[in-house]
C-alpha cells in the first residue's frame, strides 16, 4: 500500500537545458509559455541546435509523470518509474519520519497495540525471546527493533551504533546505557538494506517510540527470518511471564539502598537498569536481552 501523502503530477522540461527545471502542468494541460508556441523560435537554446522540421511547439519540450511527497515542506519530484525503489510506494512508508510526524500512529505494525500490564504489544508483529520485534509486510520488506519491555528497562539510551548496515546478517546494534555498552542482536538472519540512522542523533526515540520512529533495521526477510518468533496469544502469554521474571530478578538482586525499582501495581520501574551497579546491570541484560536469553531452550 502506498503512502497517503504520495502525490502525482505531470511536468514539462527542456531537454536541451544544462539544468533540468521541472515545471508542473496546470489543470488545463498546458501553460501559456514560450515553449508551447511559435515563440520558441526566439529561444537561444533552440537556436543553438535548431531542429530541421518546424513545429508550433518546441521539439525539445518533454513531458513526464512525476511523484512527490505532499507532506514535505519542499516538493522533490521523483520519476514515476523510480517510485517503486522508494519507501513511498510500499508499506515501508509507515516508518517514514514525515508520515509518522503527521499521522501519529500508535504503532507502525499491522494492528493496534494491546498492553500487558502497561507494556505495549502491537498486533501483527512477531517477537523474539530476547525482546526484539519483527514486522513483515506483503511487499517483501521487513523492519525490526527492540520492544517496549526492553526500552522500559533501559529508560534512557545515551548512544547507539550499528555493527552492520547492509548484507545478509543477524542485525546488531550497540546501545550505550546504564554505564554499559549493550549489544542487541536480532536472532535470525535478514538481508539487511538499511538502518535508522536518525537514532544516532536522537537515541531517545528508541525508548519513546520503539515500534515507530525508534525502529532499528530494514531489509528483506529470508526463509529463516521468522524462525522461533512469537506472535498473537503466545506472545502475550510470554510477555506476562517475562514481567514476572523481571520482578523476581529485581527482588533477588537489588538491595534496599539502590532505590525504588518497582512501580505501583508490581510492574518494574522505568529505567530499572540505571539504578543497578554495572555488574548487576550486565547480569540483568544477559538474563533477558542477550541473543542467548530464551525461554524456548
Amino acid at each position: 500500500m502506498a503512502c497517503p501523502f504520495l502525490r502525482e503530477v505531470h511536468v514539462k522540461y527542456c531537454q536541451s537545458a544544462a539544468v533540468r527545471k521541472l515545471i508542473p502542468m496546470v489543470d488545463s494541460g498546458r501553460t501559456d509559455e514560450k515553449c508551447d508556441s511559435a515563440s520558441h523560435l526566439s529561444c537561444k537554446l533552440f537556436q543553438a541546435q535548431a531542429a530541421e522540421e518546424e513545429s508550433l511547439a518546441c521539439p525539445y519540450l518533454r513531458e513526464s509523470l512525476m511523484q512527490y511527497c505532499g507532506a514535505a515542506p519542499v516538493a522533490k519530484f521523483v520519476p514515476y518509474s523510480e517510485s517503486l525503489l522508494s519507501r513511498c510506494g510500499n508499506d515501508s512508508h509507515r516508518y517514514c519520519e514525515l508520515y509518522l510526524a503527521l499521522s501519529h500512529p500508535e504503532t507502525a505494525g499491522s494492528g493496534p497495540a494491546a498492553e500487558i500490564d502497561a507494556i505495549p504489544m502491537p498486533e501483527g508483529l512477531r517477537y523474539s525471546a530476547n525482546h526484539m520485534w519483527l514486522d513483515m509486510t506483503e511487499d517483501g520488506i521487513c523492519h525490526a527493533g527492540i520492544d517496549a519491555f526492553l526500552s522500559r528497562t533501559l529508560g534512557k539510551i545515551d548512544r547507539i551504533s550499528y555493527v552492520w548496515t547492509k548484507g545478509r546478517r543477524r542485525p546488531t546494534a550497540v546501545l550505550s546505557a546504564a554505564g554499559c555498552d549493550l549489544e542487541v542482536v536480532f536472532p535470525n538472519e535478514i538481508l539487511l538494506t538499511g538502518c535508522n540512522l536518525y537514532l544516532r542523533a536522537d537515541p531517545s526515540r528508541l525508548v519513546a517510540e520503539p515500534y515507530t520512529a525508534g525502529w532499528l533495521f530494514e531489509g528483506a526477510p529470508l526463509p529463516e527470518t521468522r524462525q522461533d518468533l512469537l506472535e498473537g496469544a503466545e506472545a502475550r502469554e510470554w510477555m506476562d511471564r517475562e514481567e514476572s521474571r523481571m520482578n523476581e530478578f529485581v527482588q533477588q538482586q537489588v538491595s534496599s539502598q539502590v532505590g525504588p525499582l518497582a512501580a505501583d501495581g508490581g510492574l518494574f520501574a522505568a529505567g530499572v537498569a540505571r539504578h543497578l551497579d554495572r555488574e548487576r546491570a550486565l547480569a540483568l541484560f544477559h538474563e533477558f536481552f542477550s541473543p542467548y536469553a530464551s525461554e524456548k531452550r
